[in-house]
């Protein structure tokens, strides 16, 4: 999950951490290496990917929030791999 500055910013805020803070706990450098991305759970799920869904949904980035719409992905997402394409024409 690629972040942006604002991305950091909002969860950071929402976490009532110091963006500092934030990176060093819950993000590494992307393969790209320019940006910063979320770190995942051992499954490739988000790190903020619970059983109960999204635990930071209100301040999730912006990548998350366009999920699956503005996303090319064609495998190897858990979450897209999970999900019922019919509902994506909707």
């Amino acid at each position: 999950m690629l972040l942006t500055g604002a991305d950091i910013t909002t969860l950071a805020a929402a976490l009532d951490l110091s963006e500092t803070e934030l990176i060093d706990r819950y993000t590494g450098l992307a393969s790209n290496r320019r940006q910063l991305s979320l770190n995942e759970q051992s499954d490739g799920c988000c790190v903020f990917l619970t059983g109960q869904g999204c635990s930071v949904y209100e301040a999730r980035p912006e990548q998350c929030r366009n999920f699956p719409h503005a996303w090319r992905v064609s495998e190897g997402c858990p979450a897209l791999d999970a999900m019922d394409k019919s509902q994506l024409n909707r």
